[in-house]
Protein backbone atom coordinates (compact mmCIF):
# COMPACT_ATOMS: atom_id res chain seq x y z
CA UNK A 1 0.00 0.00 0.00
CA UNK A 2 1.55 3.27 -1.13
CA UNK A 3 0.81 6.10 1.26
CA UNK A 4 0.65 9.26 -0.84
CA UNK A 5 0.53 12.82 0.49
CA UNK A 6 -3.08 13.07 -0.66
CA UNK A 7 -4.08 9.89 1.21
CA UNK A 8 -2.27 11.02 4.35
CA UNK A 9 -4.06 14.39 4.22
CA UNK A 10 -7.42 12.63 3.82
CA UNK A 11 -6.63 10.36 6.79
CA UNK A 12 -5.64 13.39 8.84
CA UNK A 13 -8.92 15.15 7.98
CA UNK A 14 -10.93 12.04 8.95
CA UNK A 15 -9.06 11.76 12.26
CA UNK A 16 -10.24 15.26 13.23
CA UNK A 17 -13.93 14.58 12.51
CA UNK A 18 -16.35 14.42 15.41
CA UNK A 19 -17.83 10.94 14.98
CA UNK A 20 -17.60 7.55 16.66
CA UNK A 21 -14.57 5.32 16.06
CA UNK A 22 -16.46 2.75 13.96
CA UNK A 23 -17.69 5.38 11.48
CA UNK A 24 -14.16 6.80 11.34
CA UNK A 25 -12.84 3.31 10.62
CA UNK A 26 -15.21 2.97 7.67
CA UNK A 27 -13.98 6.26 6.22
CA UNK A 28 -10.32 5.37 6.83
CA UNK A 29 -10.73 2.00 5.08
CA UNK A 30 -12.43 3.77 2.16
CA UNK A 31 -9.42 6.04 1.70
CA UNK A 32 -6.73 3.41 2.20
CA UNK A 33 -8.35 0.84 -0.10
CA UNK A 34 -9.84 3.29 -2.63
CA UNK A 35 -13.34 1.88 -2.02
CA UNK A 36 -16.74 3.53 -1.93
CA UNK A 37 -18.76 3.69 1.29
CA UNK A 38 -21.22 1.09 -0.10
CA UNK A 39 -18.37 -1.28 -0.97
CA UNK A 40 -16.94 -1.02 2.55
CA UNK A 41 -20.36 -1.48 4.20
CA UNK A 42 -20.82 -4.78 2.29
CA UNK A 43 -17.69 -6.28 3.91
CA UNK A 44 -18.58 -8.79 6.69
CA UNK A 45 -17.73 -7.40 10.15
CA UNK A 46 -15.05 -10.04 10.98
CA UNK A 47 -13.31 -9.44 7.66
CA UNK A 48 -13.61 -5.68 8.22
CA UNK A 49 -11.87 -6.02 11.61
CA UNK A 50 -9.04 -8.05 10.01
CA UNK A 51 -8.69 -5.43 7.26
CA UNK A 52 -8.51 -2.66 9.88
CA UNK A 53 -5.71 -4.48 11.74
CA UNK A 54 -3.75 -5.08 8.54
CA UNK A 55 -4.18 -1.48 7.44
CA UNK A 56 -3.09 -0.20 10.84
CA UNK A 57 0.08 -2.34 10.62
CA UNK A 58 0.73 -1.17 7.05
CA UNK A 59 0.15 2.47 8.05
CA UNK A 60 2.54 2.14 11.01
CA UNK A 61 5.16 0.55 8.74
CA UNK A 62 4.77 3.42 6.27
CA UNK A 63 5.20 5.96 9.07
CA UNK A 64 8.27 4.14 10.45
CA UNK A 65 9.74 3.95 6.95
CA UNK A 66 9.11 7.68 6.43
CA UNK A 67 10.83 8.58 9.70
CA UNK A 68 13.84 6.29 9.14
CA UNK A 69 14.41 6.99 5.44
CA UNK A 70 16.61 9.80 4.15
CA UNK A 71 15.33 12.79 2.14
CA UNK A 72 15.43 12.34 -1.63
CA UNK A 73 16.18 15.15 -4.05
CA UNK A 74 14.64 13.54 -7.13
CA UNK A 75 11.10 12.20 -6.76
CA UNK A 76 8.27 11.06 -9.00
CA UNK A 77 4.75 12.42 -8.66
CA UNK A 78 1.76 11.91 -10.94
CA UNK A 79 3.98 10.55 -13.73
CA UNK A 80 6.32 13.54 -13.59
CA UNK A 81 9.79 13.96 -12.13
CA UNK A 82 10.67 16.75 -9.69
CA UNK A 83 13.85 17.93 -7.99
CA UNK A 84 13.42 19.09 -4.38
CA UNK A 85 15.76 21.94 -3.42
CA UNK A 86 16.90 21.68 0.19
CA UNK A 87 19.84 24.10 -0.20
CA UNK A 88 18.14 27.30 0.91
CA UNK A 89 21.17 29.51 0.27
CA UNK A 90 21.38 28.62 -3.44
CA UNK A 91 19.27 29.29 -6.53
CA UNK A 92 16.51 28.55 -7.35
CA UNK A 93 15.58 28.99 -3.67
CA UNK A 94 15.13 32.70 -2.99
CA UNK A 95 13.20 35.16 -0.82
CA UNK A 96 9.99 34.53 -2.74
CA UNK A 97 10.21 30.76 -2.15
CA UNK A 98 11.07 31.39 1.52
CA UNK A 99 7.94 33.55 1.94
CA UNK A 100 5.81 30.90 0.19
CA UNK A 101 7.10 28.11 2.43
CA UNK A 102 6.71 30.26 5.56
CA UNK A 103 3.14 31.17 4.57
CA UNK A 104 2.11 27.57 3.94
CA UNK A 105 3.89 26.35 7.08
CA UNK A 106 2.14 29.02 9.15
CA UNK A 107 -1.27 27.46 8.48
CA UNK A 108 -2.08 23.76 8.63
CA UNK A 109 1.29 22.24 7.69
CA UNK A 110 -0.10 18.76 7.06
CA UNK A 111 -2.86 19.98 4.76
CA UNK A 112 -0.33 22.28 3.03
CA UNK A 113 2.37 19.63 2.61
CA UNK A 114 1.89 19.49 -1.19
CA UNK A 115 2.05 23.32 -1.38
CA UNK A 116 5.29 23.40 0.62
CA UNK A 117 6.79 20.78 -1.70
CA UNK A 118 5.61 22.75 -4.75
CA UNK A 119 7.47 25.81 -3.43
CA UNK A 120 10.78 23.95 -3.26
CA UNK A 121 10.36 21.73 -6.34
CA UNK A 122 11.49 22.11 -9.92
CA UNK A 123 9.95 20.00 -12.69
CA UNK A 124 12.41 17.97 -14.72
CA UNK A 125 12.49 16.98 -18.39
CA UNK A 126 14.65 14.51 -20.25
CA UNK A 127 17.07 16.20 -22.63
CA UNK A 128 17.43 13.79 -25.57
CA UNK A 129 20.42 15.71 -26.98
CA UNK A 130 22.40 15.38 -23.73
CA UNK A 131 20.70 12.09 -22.71
CA UNK A 132 20.07 13.25 -19.17
CA UNK A 133 17.38 14.74 -16.94
CA UNK A 134 17.44 18.53 -16.49
CA UNK A 135 15.53 20.95 -14.28
CA UNK A 136 13.16 23.46 -15.78
CA UNK A 137 13.15 26.95 -14.23
CA UNK A 138 10.67 27.34 -11.37
CA UNK A 139 7.48 29.01 -12.63
CA UNK A 140 5.38 30.61 -9.88
CA UNK A 141 2.36 30.64 -12.22
CA UNK A 142 2.48 26.83 -12.29
CA UNK A 143 2.65 26.41 -8.50
CA UNK A 144 -0.88 24.99 -8.36
CA UNK A 145 -0.06 22.41 -11.05
CA UNK A 146 3.12 21.39 -9.21
CA UNK A 147 1.12 21.11 -5.97
CA UNK A 148 -1.56 18.94 -7.63
CA UNK A 149 1.14 16.62 -8.99
CA UNK A 150 2.90 16.44 -5.64
CA UNK A 151 -0.26 15.27 -3.87
CA UNK A 152 0.51 11.95 -5.62
CA UNK A 153 4.08 11.81 -4.26
CA UNK A 154 5.08 9.30 -1.62
CA UNK A 155 4.22 10.61 1.83
CA UNK A 156 7.78 10.12 3.10
CA UNK A 157 9.06 12.79 0.67
CA UNK A 158 6.54 15.29 2.01
CA UNK A 159 7.36 14.29 5.58
CA UNK A 160 11.10 14.97 5.16
CA UNK A 161 10.48 18.30 3.43
CA UNK A 162 8.09 19.31 6.19
CA UNK A 163 10.53 18.39 8.97
CA UNK A 164 13.45 20.09 7.20
CA UNK A 165 11.66 23.37 6.52
CA UNK A 166 9.89 23.54 9.89
CA UNK A 167 13.30 23.24 11.56
CA UNK A 168 14.78 25.76 9.13
CA UNK A 169 11.96 28.26 9.71
CA UNK A 170 12.14 27.87 13.49
CA UNK A 171 15.89 28.53 13.47
CA UNK A 172 15.69 31.39 10.94
CA UNK A 173 12.77 33.29 12.52
CA UNK A 174 14.79 34.85 15.40
CA UNK A 175 17.44 36.06 12.91
CA UNK A 176 14.75 37.27 10.52
CA UNK A 177 13.02 39.15 13.31
CA UNK A 178 16.23 40.99 14.23
CA UNK A 179 16.91 41.82 10.57
CA UNK A 180 13.33 43.05 10.00
CA UNK A 181 13.57 45.29 13.10
CA UNK A 182 16.79 46.86 11.75
CA UNK A 183 15.16 47.43 8.32
CA UNK A 184 12.03 48.92 9.90
CA UNK A 185 14.04 51.20 12.19
CA UNK A 186 16.10 52.37 9.20
CA UNK A 187 12.92 53.02 7.17
CA UNK A 188 11.42 54.95 10.09
CA UNK A 189 14.57 57.10 10.35
CA UNK A 190 14.48 57.74 6.59
CA UNK A 191 10.81 58.73 6.81
CA UNK A 192 11.57 61.16 9.66
CA UNK A 193 14.49 62.64 7.73
CA UNK A 194 12.27 63.20 4.69
CA UNK A 195 9.60 64.81 6.85
CA UNK A 196 12.15 67.24 8.25
CA UNK A 197 13.11 68.26 4.69
CA UNK A 198 9.51 69.00 3.71
CA UNK A 199 8.71 72.74 3.54
CA UNK A 200 6.39 74.11 6.23
CA UNK A 201 3.47 76.36 5.23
Amino acid sequence: MKLTIDKFQQLHSISTLEMNDFDKSIKLVQVLLDKTEKEVEKIPIKKFERICKKLEQAFNLNMDEAIKSKPKEIIKANGRRYKLNFEVTKEPFNTGRYIEVATFADGNTIMNMHNILASIAQPMVFNWNKLKWECLPYNALLHEQYADDLKHADFKHGYHALVFFCQFLMSSIPGSKDYLEIVMNQQTKNQLSKMQLLPTF
